[in-house]
């Protein structure tokens, strides 16, 4: 939802828009109920950080790929865990 050709403050509410449905379906099949869709706007924002933090331009481009790609992603799936747990 973000690569859409929106100004940022309307593709970021596009991608929350976009994550609250995917957790509402998700909620749905998994029997997490409308918990889902917390958990779903929960986890857009988680990849709204890290695509932020993706998006840092440093002049090292090994810094870049390490901090840049893999800090964000090895974050993200924690932090949705425990967000999952409280709401359950």
């Amino acid at each position: 939802a973000r690569a859409l050709p929106l100004p940022t403050a309307a593709s970021v509410v596009v991608a929350l828009v976009a994550a609250a449905g995917a957790g509402i379906a998700m909620g749905g099949v998994t029997g997490v109920g409308t918990d889902g869709t917390l958990l779903g706007v929960g986890a857009g924002v988680c990849a709204l950080i890290g695509l932020r933090v993706a998006s840092y331009d440093y002049p090292s481009r090994f810094v870049h790929m390490t901090a840049g790609v893999a800090l964000p992603l090895a974050l993200a799936a924690p932090a949705v865990q425990i967000l999952g747990r409280v709401l359950s």
